[in-house]
């Protein structure tokens, strides 16, 4: 500003740009649109951040002709994104709040996506399914700011894992308290991939969603992220029948969380 005599309108400003720095790496970015990536049209009443929920669904690598459940569905935001993607799936909600499915039902309807997704009002300790019959869960673990997650997470992670059969995948967002709770269950932490941290009001990966794909990163600084996350996958420790594949950090705006990826071993309970 001093150099060129540039003046800065943060309310209306011409340009938006994004400068995340660590000491790996820098990242600048501008949007490119005026509207905010997660703000979907389709979406009647917002719950998790569409982006996030985006991101969920394609990390669980979902199949035409899958069963997809999220059995903490809440507005259904996950099972909507999912759904608009890869619609050749079963998908079921569940949720054992009235309001939140009420809530869902409207989403639903506004999408065009009644017919696509079946809702239960069922407890996510008590699903009413037989053991071995979903094929990916997909859910987001409430954080305890509207509701209050009244059953112990190791228990909901039993009755997921109850219903997956083996070779399934569990795509989970937990808030740092489930971290911390899950640490304590486990005979040892569970350490992040990475300890990179994104802050923008949209998407806070850590780790490319198609690494395959090439990026403008230094190779340098590419194999050094891998080391680091392969280093943070042998640490991880599994959860009973489920293996840890992935996990990362994501920002939620004011608050950070973390997206944990499962795969079913054997069966449940050997």
């Amino acid at each position: 500003m001093k150099q060129f005599g540039w003046k800065a309108d943060l309310r209306n400003p011409n340009l938006e740009i994004f400068i995340h720095l660590n000491d790996v790496y820098s990242v600048v970015g501008i949007p490119v649109f005026r509207v905010p990536l997660a703000s979907r049209a389709y979406i009647k009443t917002a719950g998790l951040r569409s982006t996030i929920a985006w991101a969920m669904a394609s990390l669980a690598e979902i199949k035409a002709g899958a069963f997809v459940l999220d059995p903490m569905c809440g507005l259904g935001t996950i099972l909507l994104e999912a759904a608009k993607e890869w619609p050749d799936v079963y998908y079921v909600g569940a949720d054992a709040s009235d309001s939140q499915l009420l809530g869902a039902c409207d989403n639903l309807k506004a999408a065009g996506l009644k017919d696509k997704i079946e809702l239960l009002k069922v407890s996510v300790i008590e699903l009413p399914l037989p053991s071995e019959s979903v094929d990916i869960i997909i859910s987001d673990i409430p954080f305890g700011k509207k509701f209050k997650l009244r059953k112990d997470i190791k228990s909901i992670l039993q009755e997921m894992e109850r219903v997956l059969h083996v070779g399934g995948t569990i795509v989970l967002l937990l808030s740092e308290d489930h971290h911390r709770r899950l640490q304590n269950c486990e005979q040892s932490s569970i350490p992040l991939n990475s300890d990179l941290r994104m802050t923008t009001d949209e998407l806070g990966i850590e780790k490319c969603l198609n690494p395959g794909e090439k990026t403008s990163i230094p190779e340098t600084v590419s194999s050094s992220s891998e080391a680091s996350n392969q280093e943070g996958l042998d640490k991880m420790l599994p959860f009973g029948s489920l293996v840890p594949v992935e996990c990362y950090k994501v920002s939620l705006g004011r608050t950070d969380a973390f997206i944990y990826k499962y795969r079913k071993s054997h069966s449940f309970g050997l």
